[in-house]
Order: C-alpha cells, then sequence, then structure tokens
C-alpha cells in the first residue's frame, strides 16, 4: 500500500517552497480521485507521489547493475590488477613531480 506520510515530518524539515503546475482537467480528476480513495489531501497525494518517484529516478541514476559475467569480470580484474600501462607511469612521475615542487 501507498505510504502517504508526511515528507517533511519525516525529515524535520518545514514544507516553505511551492511548486505550481497546470494539469489537464481530466488528469485532476484522475489524481483528486486517487487522493480521496486513500484517504488523503490532493496536495499530500501529490507531493508523496512526487518525492517516491524522484527516490526511484535518482536510485536508479545512482546504482550501476552488471551481468554475471561482467560481476566477475571486474572482480578479476580488482583481484589481479594488470600492470600499470607507460601512460599511466608516466602521469604518476609527473604527479609526483609537481607535488614535490610545489611546496
Amino acid at each position: 500500500m501507498l505510504n502517504f506520510s508526511d515528507v517533511e515530518a519525516r525529515s524535520g524539515e518545514k514544507a516553505t517552497d511551492n511548486i505550481e503546475m497546470r494539469v489537464k482537467p481530466s488528469d485532476k480528476v484522475r489524481i483528486a480521485r486517487a487522493a480521496e480513495l486513500t484517504g488523503v489531501k490532493l496536495a499530500t497525494f501529490v507531493r508523496a507521489s512526487a518525492s517516491r518517484e524522484a527516490e526511484r529516478v535518482l536510485r536508479e541514476h545512482q546504482t550501476t547493475a552488471l551481468s554475471e559475467r561482467d560481476s566477475r569480470t571486474l572482480l578479476e580484474a580488482l583481484d589481479n590488477p594488470p600492470p600499470p600501462t607507460k601512460a599511466a607511469r608516466d602521469a604518476v612521475r609527473d604527479y609526483r613531480s609537481r607535488i614535490a615542487n610545489a611546496g
């Protein structure tokens, strides 16, 4: 079941900002009916629904899913890293030189 506990009540943060939007009358009727069926005010329903969707999108974009094969390849590379390339060795040497001369 949907959880419509107030987001700001859970976080202790007071709601002070507004979001304004235009919706089609049919969308408003449908959303208002859903809010009514769940026993919450329209604003609470919209706020909680938008907040849940925002969390889902953020979580989706912060997570990388690997196939089983890719996961094994990554773990193997971490356990047995290849030797550094010449470019990597040069980059480390240049970095150390800049750090040593920075003082």
